[in-house]
C-alpha cells in the first residue's frame, strides 16, 4: 500500500497537470482571437489567393497565346482568310479593298484626285462627273501652273498674256480652253468644287488657284508675282523671271 507522501505526491501531480492543460488551452484560444494572429492568417490567406490568381492568369493567358498560333497557322495554310489591313472580307472569302472617304478642302491635290476617285467612287457621283475628276487630275500633271481659260474670254486672254509672254517660265504654263474641251462644264463643275472658283480663266499652281485675270494683273503690277510661283510651285519650278523688255508684249484685249 502506498504510503500517504506518495499520495500527495500524485494529488499535486495531478492538479498541476490540470492547471497547465487549462493555461494553455486559454493561452491558444488567447492568441487565436488576437489582433496579430488574425492579421497574419489574413494576409497569409491573401497571399495564397494572390498565388491562385496569378497561376490561373498564366493559364489562361498561355491557352489564349495558343489559341492565336493556331489561328495564324490556319491562316497561312488558307491564305483567303488571312486578315488584311484595310480590307474587308466577302462572303468569309474574298478580300476586297476597304473604301476611304474623299476630303474636300476646296483645293485640287496634284497627282491625286483621279488615284482617290479610282479607289472609291462617291455613290452620287455620275459616270460623267467622275470622268471630269479623272480628267481634271490629268491635266494637273501636265504643268505645275496650269491655266483653265476660254478662248474667246478676255480676261483669260489677259491671263494668258502676262504668264505667256511677260515671264519665262519652266516648265511654261499649260492652257486648257474649257470652251474647245468634251468635257469643259463637267471640269468647271470640278473646279468651282474643289478650287471653289468656277469662272475662267482660273490659274492654279500645283492644284491651288490663285485667282483670275485680275488676281495676277495685280501680282504683276506689285512685283509679287515671281514670288507666289516660287512659293507654291515649289520644286517643280525650275526657272521663272521677268521676259525681257523686246520680248514682253501688250495685253490682248
Amino acid at each position: 500500500m502506498p504510503s500517504q507522501r506518495r499520495v500527495k505526491v500524485f494529488a499535486l501531480l495531478a492538479v498541476l497537470a490540470v492547471l497547465s492543460f487549462i493555461y494553455l488551452s486559454s493561452a491558444a484560444a488567447s492568441t487565436r482571437s488576437s489582433p496579430f494572429y488574425t492579421n497574419t492568417a489574413n494576409a497569409l490567406n491573401t497571399k495564397h489567393q494572390e498565388a491562385l490568381d496569378l497561376e490561373n492568369h498564366q493559364i489562361i493567358h498561355e491557352a489564349a497565346e495558343k489559341a492565336e498560333k493556331e489561328k495564324e497557322a490556319a491562316n497561312i495554310r488558307d491564305p483567303d482568310l488571312a486578315a488584311v489591313p484595310g480590307q474587308k472580307s466577302v462572303a468569309g472569302r474574298k478580300m476586297i479593298k476597304g473604301e476611304k472617304g474623299l476630303k474636300d478642302d476646296g483645293v485640287a491635290k496634284v497627282g491625286n484626285t483621279g488615284a482617290q476617285h479610282a479607289q472609291a467612287a462617291d455613290p452620287d457621283e455620275t459616270e460623267e462627273e467622275h470622268k471630269a475628276e479623272v480628267e481634271l487630275d490629268s491635266i494637273l500633271k501636265k504643268s505645275p501652273i496650269v491655266i483653265f481659260s476660254k478662248s474667246y474670254c478676255p480676261y483669260s486672254k489677259k491671263a494668258k498674256a502676262i504668264l505667256l509672254e511677260q515671264y519665262n517660265i519652266v516648265p511654261a504654263p499649260y492652257v486648257e480652253e474649257l470652251d474647245l474641251h468634251p468635257l469643259g462644264p463637267q471640269l468647271q463643275a470640278a473646279l468651282l468644287k474643289t478650287t471653289g472658283r468656277r469662272t475662267v480663266p482660273n490659274v492654279l499652281i500645283n492644284g491651288k488657284s490663285i485667282g483670275g485675270g485680275d488676281d495676277i494683273a495685280g501680282l504683276h503690277e506689285n512685283d509679287k508675282l515671281i514670288q507666289q510661283i516660287k512659293d507654291l510651285g515649289g520644286k517643280r519650278i525650275m526657272e521663272v523671271s521677268k521676259a525681257e523688255p523686246k520680248a514682253a508684249l501688250k495685253f490682248r484685249s
